[in-house]
């Protein structure tokens, strides 16, 4: 499984937000290294999931929409790219035939769920660095 450059690009955004409390596009885009032209497709399906809010004008910007303590990583990628699953079986038994006798599910099942437990760690915690993951 690869992470998509759009997904990469909203949590640095969302990061990059977090740590200033509010930017404009091309301060996020410059700081974080994302193409400005890529980033108003970004802030806009994070305005749409409630991530983020914007204004124009002085003193306008890109801003959270919560507080970083209450949005999580999980909830950026799935913005960006619809509900996390590892496989359709997992996210819905009922788009496999082989559900019910399906040697790899348990293990698809145990994949799924430790994934979404490493990535639901909030905003707060990454720039606190107290992700939980420490060696």
């Amino acid at each position: 499984m690869v992470m998509t450059r759009e997904v990469d690009y909203a949590l640095r955004c969302v990061l990059e937000i977090a740590r200033r409390g509010r930017a404009g596009t091309g301060e996020i885009a410059e700081a974080q290294g994302v193409p400005a032209s890529f980033l108003g497709k970004i802030v806009s399906a994070l305005a749409r999931a409630g991530i983020v809010t914007t204004r124009r004008g002085v003193g306008g910007g890109v801003m959270l929409a919560r507080a970083p303590a209450s949005i999580t990583v999980l909830e950026v990628i799935e913005a960006i790219q619809g509900p996390f699953t590892i496989n359709y079986c997992v996210g819905d038994p009922c788009n496999c035939d082989r559900s019910d006798d399906c040697a790899l599910k348990p293990v698809c099942d145990r994949a799924q769920h430790a994934m979404i437990e490493a990535f639901n760690v909030s905003f707060e915690d990454l720039l606190d660095g107290s992700t939980g993951m420490g060696a």
